[in-house]
Formats: structure tokens, sequence, C-alpha cells
């Protein structure tokens, strides 16, 4: 086989690769991110044994590679249930859910932890109350 002939079988993948791989220089801005909490509202109450189902619609104008939820008593921030998605597009439907093991009356801090690709060091977090019962 001619030299030339390898060589554009060689690099021809390797330049289609490299060429697909895109670079986003978007300045991150933290006030785009949006979620919007579909299954909770503020204030809700659950009791033991209940299902707390953490539904949110989450966007960003750039790549979101990942999105986190963590569950944890507003009063001491001891954390009851996390958990976390990659997701690496910039329109998610982020789903988790958790059965509610408190047996006093708290109130829970759920939040959402988004990982936006050109800022993944500090995440953008968005909260909502609710509240537990036994």
């Amino acid at each position: 086989m001619n030299i030339n002939l390898k060589n554009l079988l060689v690099f021809v993948p390797i330049l289609f690769a490299v060429s697909c791989q895109k670079k986003d220089n978007t300045p991150f801005d933290s006030t785009k991110v949006t979620v919007l909490f579909t299954s909770l509202t503020y204030g809700q109450v659950f009791h033991k044994g209940d299902t707390v189902n953490v539904n949110a619609d989450v966007s960003y104008p750039a790549e979101i590679v990942g999105i986190g939820v963590q569950i944890s008593d507003s009063t001491t921030g001891n954390i009851v249930y996390e958990d976390d998605q990659d997701t690496h597009t910039n329109d998610f439907p982020f789903q988790r859910s958790w059965v509610d093991t408190c047996s006093l009356n708290e109130t829970l801090q759920v939040k959402i932890l988004v990982f936006v690709a050109n800022n993944t060091s500090v995440p953008v977090a968005r909260s909502i109350y609710i509240k537990t019962a036994p």
C-alpha cells in the first residue's frame, strides 16, 4: 500500500475527531441557569415513609455537564439524601425520588446543583424548602 494512502487512512479519522470537538468560550453567567421545580411546592408537607419526588426542568444557554440534588435539614445542615447525574446538554428534565426517613418535624432544603461546562468547580444552586413530619 502506498505510504501516502496509509498516512491518509490514519490522519483523516484523527482530523475528523478533533474537528468535531466543540469548545464553549461563552462567559459564565449564573443568572441564566434556570431551575423550575415541577413536583414540589414551597412548604409542602411530607410524612415519614412518603416518597418525595424531586423533578425539575433545568436549562442554561451553554452545556450543563451535570446536575445534583441534596436534601438536607435546614437547621443542622445534615444531608439526608444526595444524588447526581451527568447530562452534557443545555436542557434537562432532572428526576429523582427519596423516601422520607425523618422522624421529627423538620424543614428540609431541597437543593439542585447545576454544573456548567465552563464553570465545573462551583455549581449554581437553586433551592426550595419543604417540611417533614412523623
